[in-house]
């Protein structure tokens, strides 16, 4: 049912009436709210209608006429918005030597061929960011009131994701207009890996993860990063030359001392930071303590429980004189394979005692806390992992990606960004100028007295009262009381 149409002009009073008798129709308040939802969002969006084919032809007229641009046809075109289906109309336009184009689209963001625009995409992946594909299509319908089947939603993710990765990789390599400003002189990067479960016969796929940050803050009791930027990959080499790209870009690494912190294992050892930060002034290196104390209690399985609580907690003696806590832990061995265990500890300990002392036993003054990689793994692992699923290579990089660009609050500038490395701008100047003539175009409609009223409008004191703290029966009570039944 359409609410407006070409030769009506609704007035407050017969709008009014249409809510009303909405209301009266509906047999419960359940189904009035459901029935106003539908009646609002279904009028906003023909408002809306109207609105950008007067935008349409302005565009037309101001702008593109000028540039010898002509009219090839007017089509129709329906796309889902946060706020509902729209339908319109728009000119597409032709010129001798140049692509067919369709401005009013272009200058409003609706890509070609995509039935969603860059808003519902926006919510689309950030529902799916939290559960699974069928849910967000549920939740998507119940709450947003936009119908799309659980296979779309997949679809648009990817989509996203794809967005994200070619974003991610552009801005990598973009200079920026000023190196960011570090506080104290120094910055912590972090990475580590998280193990998934592939869809090609079994096979095992690894996100690898690494975080920059400049300082923590408290929030409440608990406590954020600042200055973070988070990155992410299944591929680890890419990753890596995509963090060191983005980290000499944009520090100034030769006044900055560097703090690294990873568990050792392949791709996150001292010489791979290293490469990322060459060219720092000081760079030390941290064997990620929960790695480390995991370790410990993993060889020595078979010793006493306290004797290994009090071996982690002492680690920094350990390290100087391993021997006598080596020999203890042989006094408790049983088998070839628990003395096997022993060896491999004592050659993991020997391998990374330069990397084991905490910032404090090294005299380091921050209010950095290194170990945070494994807590920020949460959003992945709580979303990637566990519940029997599985992944796709493709699949896991682009929900991955999404993840990633919600955590750094890019979503929608990397939705926005195109492939000639330049940021969407709605208000550009030839949009500026086609909005300034639709609005002179409405305002032209209005009688005189309507535009009096809209230019001298006064809306005036709506509500209020007269506050009395003394007896009832006070001058001001009565005054009070008189103006309240007024």
């Amino acid at each position: 049912m359409t609410i407006l149409t070409e030769n009506t002009k609704l007035t407050t009073t017969e709008l009014i009436a249409m809510i009303l008798k909405t209301i009266k129709e509906a047999k419960d308040s359940i189904e009035s709210e459901k029935k106003l939802f539908h009646f609002f969002k279904r009028l906003g969006c023909e408002l809306l209608q109207l609105a950008l084919e007067i935008l349409d032809k302005e565009l037309y007229e101001t702008v593109y006429k000028k540039r010898g641009y002509k009219v090839e046809r007017i089509d129709s075109r329906t796309i889902y918005c946060t706020f509902g289906e729209l339908t319109y109309r728009r000119r597409l336009l032709k010129k001798e030597g140049a692509k067919s184009i369709y401005p009013l689209d272009h200058k409003m963001g609706f890509d070609a061929r995509k039935h969603y625009s860059l808003g519902a995409m926006a919510l689309i992946a950030k529902t799916m960011a939290k559960t699974t594909a069928r849910n967000a299509s549920e939740m998507l319908q119940d709450l947003a009131h936009i119908t799309v089947s659980h296979q779309t939603v997949v679809n648009i993710k990817n989509c996203v994701g794809q967005r994200i990765r070619d974003y991610e990789e552009k801005k990598a390599d973009e200079e920026p207009k000023l190196k960011e400003v570090v506080k104290d002189g120094i910055i912590a990067i972090e990475g580590d890996g998280i193990v998934m479960k592939g869809k090609e016969g079994g096979k095992k796929e690894e996100l690898h993860r690494v975080q920059i940050y400049t300082g923590v803050k408290k929030n409440g009791n608990r406590t954020e990063l600042t200055g973070a930027h988070y990155f992410e990959g299944l591929d680890r080499k890419a990753l890596v030359c995509r963090v060191t790209r983005f980290i000499q870009k944009h520090y100034d690494l030769a006044n900055l001392t560097v703090l690294s912190n990873g568990d050792g294992g392949a791709g996150y050892q001292f010489s791979d930071f290293d490469d990322m930060v060459a060219g720092c002034k000081i760079h030390h290196h941290f064997r990620d303590l929960y790695h480390v104390n995991k370790k410990i209690r993993t060889r020595l399985s078979f010793c006493s429980k306290e004797f290994v609580d009090t071996m982690v907690r002492d680690l920094f003696d350990v390290i100087h004189n391993i021997r006598p806590w080596l020999d203890t832990a042989l006094s408790f061995a049983k088998t070839e394979k628990d003395i096997e265990q022993v060896a491999k500890l004592e050659a993991y300990i020997e391998r990374n005692k330069a990397y084991i002392p905490t910032l404090k036993q090294r005299g380091i003054k921050t209010n950095i806390h290194l170990g945070t990689a494994e807590t920020n793994h949460r959003c992945y692992s709580y979303r990637l992992k566990r519940q029997g699923r599985v992944w796709s290579h493709s699949g896991l990089d682009y929900m991955a990606a999404v993840l990633t660009a919600l955590k750094n609050g890019e979503l929608d500038e990397a939705l926005m960004y195109r492939e000639y490395g330049k940021s969407y701008k709605k208000n550009d100047r030839a949009m500026n100028t086609a909005a300034r003539g639709a609005l002179k175009a409405v305002y032209s409609t209005l009688s005189a007295s309507q535009k009096r009223r809209a230019k001298n409008y006064r809306p005036g004191c709506v509500d209020g009262r007269i506050a009395c703290y003394g007896a009832s029966t006070a001058p001001m009570a009565q005054f009070a009381k008189a103006i309240q039944n007024y």
